[in-house]
């Protein structure tokens, strides 16, 4: 009996809780939206002004926002739900400049804001929540650069394979914002940490889930043809490894992911470059490739463009020989093509061949190939 009332006076006290958050964060709201109507347009300035921002500021300097996020498993929903609302509407397009650099400055440098985010993915009450204001932050290049260098993203690639589908479909969907909202920024660092991040990638095309391998490759896909992340193709397209991974993927039940994966199969087969390790695999495998390749359907029935590559590849690959047995040079080496032309990409299914094989010239990439006996390569 006392414990049963110890429990009513702490759900009590907890309801309470939840009911002064909730009033307090609502007037932040209010305020946030007095600073900036619903276009974007700035209010007028004035004493008035100047108190609301100075009243902001006072908030970021109590750390309320992230306080209020590492909390938000002992709110109840609605409560959740604005402490959510509140820390998104920090971020909204059109607030006063002096307002929008403070949040910026408090965000990019805040030990805890990247781990707490990313933490709540744990919580199955909090994940959806935090998933947004993630995204959020994302839209922001300073915020995704304190994201990159947080090294967060590698536990977010962990989530994006929990058991939960909601939470590891928010989870990708948080990593793909990541890595291609400011490509500019993701780009070289993920050319810089490959193999730290393929090490923890390669698995979700692997999985065996259907769910978690589609998001998998069609993200893989929408990097590897994307001008911005060049260096990390060639580095893909130069491994063995990650030729078998897309070989087997070529072969899965779902049509879906066939299609997908073979937008990231082109890119070995069009590589005017390739190391002798995958032009063998490639060679040896060919017949079967061909006829598996002649099978495929686009995704979508008004993709012209895949029947079109489809054919290219089909040709490229059936004369393919064996590469001639030769050691490099050191001329060979050292040389690396002078001026790349890269036309912008959109979707792995938009590349076309010619601007692939423009990707794929210049300097090879290089990753840790894995030796793998050729017949576990084989179909």
């Amino acid at each position: 009996r006392a414990d049963r009332k110890a429990q009513q006076q702490h759900q009590k006290v907890q309801k309470e809780l939840c009911s002064d958050v909730q009033k307090q964060v609502h007037c932040i709201i209010d305020l946030l939206k007095e600073l900036t109507d619903s276009e974007g347009a700035k209010p007028h300035c004035g004493k008035d002004m100047e108190e609301k921002v100075e009243m902001l500021e006072e908030l970021i300097a109590a750390d309320l926002p992230v306080q209020l996020l590492s909390q938000l498993c002992t709110l109840e929903f609605e409560a959740r739900k604005d402490v959510m609302n509140l820390c998104s509407a920090l971020l909204w397009p059109g607030l006063p400049k002096e307002i929008e650099k403070h949040v910026l400055e408090y965000l990019r440098y805040h030990p805890r804001i990247c781990p707490v985010l990313v933490a709540g993915y744990s919580n199955e009450e909090a994940a959806l929540h935090c998933g947004v204001v993630l995204r959020s932050c994302m839209r922001h290049v300073e915020l995704v650069e304190a994201f990159l260098e947080s090294g967060q993203i590698f536990e977010l690639i962990r989530f994006a394979r929990h058991p939960n589908i909601d939470i590891s479909s928010d989870a990708f969907y948080s990593l793909r914002e990541v890595l291609m909202e400011h490509k500019e920024v993701s780009g070289p660092w993920l050319a810089d940490r490959f193999d730290e991040f393929f090490a923890l990638f390669n698995p979700l095309l692997q999985c065996e889930d259907y769910v978690v391998e589609r998001q998998a490759v069609t993200l893989l896909g929408s990097m590897l043809l994307d001008r911005h992340f060049q260096r990390v193709m060639r580095a893909y397209a130069g491994n063995e490894l990650h030729l078998q991974i897309v070989m087997n993927l070529l072969r899965d039940t779902s049509s879906t992911i066939q299609a997908e994966a073979f937008h990231v199969f082109k890119i070995f087969v069009m590589n005017p470059q390739k190391p002798p390790r995958v032009q063998q695999i490639l060679v040896k495998n060919k017949d079967k490739l061909v006829e598996l390749l002649q099978t495929l359907h686009a995704v979508r029935t008004d993709d012209v463009k895949f029947n079109e590559d489809q054919k290219t590849v089909i040709g490229r690959l059936m004369p393919m020989t064996m590469p001639p047995r030769k050691v490099n040079t050191a001329s060979d080496m050292l040389r690396v093509s002078s001026t790349l032309s890269v036309a912008t990409t959109c979707s792995a299914s938009e590349v076309s061949i010619h601007g692939l094989e423009t990707l794929c010239r210049g300097s090879a990439g290089t990753a840790s190939a894995v030796a793998l006996p050729p017949s576990k390569l084989s179909f």
